[in-house]
């Protein structure tokens, strides 16, 4: 009996370890690559790669996070950044929006299938939806293509998105818009592809709908939960759907629109948040200019809005956020394994940016989700339009064991600090934690943590249920130290007509600030601006302090009432402040 417990457990923790780190390596834009470190929580640049495309892409790695190869549609590249044998010729295209999606195959570590959607119309013809199998146990475990080109459907969009159909089989939904019959270029219909142990099953799961849209190109997503659908179709709007995991159906469409104070607003990337419970839209104008090419690559011609929504809530068209709005072009949204959604940036079509955005906080509702534009460096790289897809269940943490509001997968502690990591209790059910890949001995549905780390939590329900997981990257930083200093403001001209603002401070240097009770009133009082200070107040200290000022010593200790900017004394002539 102990010996088949522990097999179980070693299965789901090495699904676990699967989901995360085969989405560790991502190639894009041109020759741009990140490289994710979970154990580290650390993301860096990579400069080795070969892909250069504007659009479309996808990559792969092992259950450890090695890479394993990528491509851009068209062609292969193994772990060695060489073509991989045979594998050039795929049906896919580069300026495809999603030009390809690879799916490992159940039961068979050593079997991926690339699925490829060309773009819309490529020398007056389309190739539609292929899949090419790859045996990476040939050339050496460089891998090789050994089936190309096996044609799903003669036409479709430049959409293709993923998910796990079930954990126990691991079968994978393969899904992409389309024509009913795969035939024409007017999409009214989702086809569902189910990836088994057997292989692709070449007859679709069909989901037609009311509306007929003629644009290929806008991403398409799955939610991590496999419960939501997502599709941007530039020109035709933004719309989101109910997704049955069990069948492959696709029902109740539900329109939404992207509202911004920049014209002609038009959706193109879209993700979801890693608990699937809000959206994130990344949408542009579309501008060209076939006239006059110079226009269409003057970046001052473009804007772009990110949008988010609750999906949470009843009306989900009145909980749309602008997050950020500025001069850019259309790009990706993508969901990584640390939990954060990453934005490709680019100033036109033609003319990508060293950098991505990223939403540091992607569960939080509103601002609080924190987008930080030009967050990761790429350069002497650039992004272009396209991230890599991946299979949405890779990013399924299905409990947040965090619960502080604000990230389910990142939390920052002071030194000293203890926290309470809490799942939920299931009765019945037995419960693995694991700091950096190494068992604990809590088995209970919370843990107190005092250390830094990469937690994890695997839940084995007894129902014959799917495990449920949970992870969280926990940093503990050095306590901050508050330096409090007394200001003495004296106000008045005199006979110099000037007014000086004297800083006395714990640590005997001085700071001097000009000023002058110029109002036209002579009582002593004068507004003017704290900052003022600013550079003589932090002189001698560290580097990278913030400041705020009080009227009392008290207040200052517990950070309350601070003062705002543009002061005026309430004492006339002498007045003590502090600055913290």
């Amino acid at each position: 009996m102990i010996k088949v417990k522990l097999l179980v457990i070693s299965c789901f923790l090495g699904l676990n370890l699967v989901a995360q780190n085969q989405a560790s390596n991502w190639y894009f834009g041109e020759n741009a690559g990140l490289s994710f470190n979970l154990d580290t929580n650390t993301v860096s640049r990579t400069l080795d790669g070969q892909l250069n495309t504007r659009e479309g892409c996808s990559s792969i790695s092992d259950d450890t996070g090695n890479l394993l190869f990528y491509t851009d549609g068209l062609t292969v590249w193994n772990r060695n950044h060489t073509v991989m044998l045979n594998g050039f010729g795929l049906n896919g295209d580069e300026s495809s929006t999603q030009s390809a999606i690879i799916v490992p195959k159940p039961d068979d570590p050593n079997i991926y299938y690339v699925f490829t959607v060309d773009d819309r119309e490529r020398d007056g013809f389309t190739n539609g939806l292929n899949y090419s199998e790859i045996d990476m146990t040939l050339d050496g475990g460089l891998g090789s293509i050994t089936v190309k080109n096996v044609t799903l459907l003669d036409v479709c969009s430049e959409k293709i998105t993923a998910v796990l159909k079930d954990c126990i089989t691991e079968a994978i939904w393969v899904v992409t818009f389309a024509s009913e019959d795969g035939t024409t270029g007017i999409f009214n219909t989702f086809h569902a592809f189910e990836v088994t142990n057997l292989g692709v099953n070449t007859t679709s799961v069909k989901s037609t709908l009311t509306s007929n849209i003629t644009e290929g190109r806008g991403y398409l997503k799955l939610s991590p939960d496999g419960t939501k659908v997502a599709s941007a179709s530039v020109g035709f709007g933004l719309y989101i759907y109910d997704f049955d995991v069990t069948l492959g159906t696709v029902s109740n469409d539900l329109r939404l629109n992207i509202n911004s104070t920049n014209d002609g607003i038009l959706p193109y990337g879209v993700e979801f948040s890693p608990n699937s419970k809000l959206l994130y839209v990344h949408s542009s104008n579309d501008f060209f200019d076939f006239n006059n090419p110079d226009n269409t690559n003057d970046p001052n011609n473009h804007n772009s809005t990110l949008t988010q929504f609750d999906l949470t809530q009843p009306d989900i068209q009145s909980t749309e956020t602008t997050i950020d709005e500025r001069k850019l072009y259309r790009g990706a949204l993508q969901l990584g394994p640390n939990g954060k959604i990453y934005r490709a940036l680019s100033s036109t079509y033609d003319i990508g940016l060293p950098s991505l955005g990223v939403i540091e906080n992607p569960n939080t509702v509103g601002l609080g989700c924190n987008y930080n534009h030009s967050a990761v460096s790429l350069s002497p790289s650039s992004s272009s339009q396209g991230l890599p897809p991946f299979i949405a269940s890779f990013f399924n943490v299905e409990i947040d064991i965090i619960k502080n509001g604000k990230s389910s997968i990142n939390l920052s502690l002071c030194e000293g600090d203890t926290y309470t990591l809490v799942s939920e209790d299931i009765i019945g059910a037995s419960y693995f934690w694991t700091l950096d890949d190494v068992p604990l001995p809590e088995t209970d549905f919370d843990i107190e943590i005092s250390q830094g780390g990469h937690y994890e939590l695997l839940i084995e329900p007894n129902t014959g249920d799917c495990a449920i997981e949970g992870q969280a990257f926990i940093t503990f930083n050095e306590n901050p130290v508050a330096y409090v200093k007394v200001i003495n403001i004296a106000t008045g001209c005199y006979d110099t007509s000037e007014l000086t603002l004297e800083v006395s401070t714990t640590d005997s240097s001085d700071a001097l600030l000009i000023l002058c009770d110029d109002d036209g009133i002579e009582d002593g009082l004068q507004t003017f601006n704290l900052n003022d200070a600013n550079s003589q107040v932090v002189d001698g200290l560290p580097s990278g302090l913030n400041i705020s000022y009080f009227e009392n010593y008290e207040d200052s200790l517990l950070e309350v009432n601070n003062l705002r900017d543009t002061y005026t004394n309430t004492v006339p002539y002498n007045q003590t402040i502090y600055a913290r």
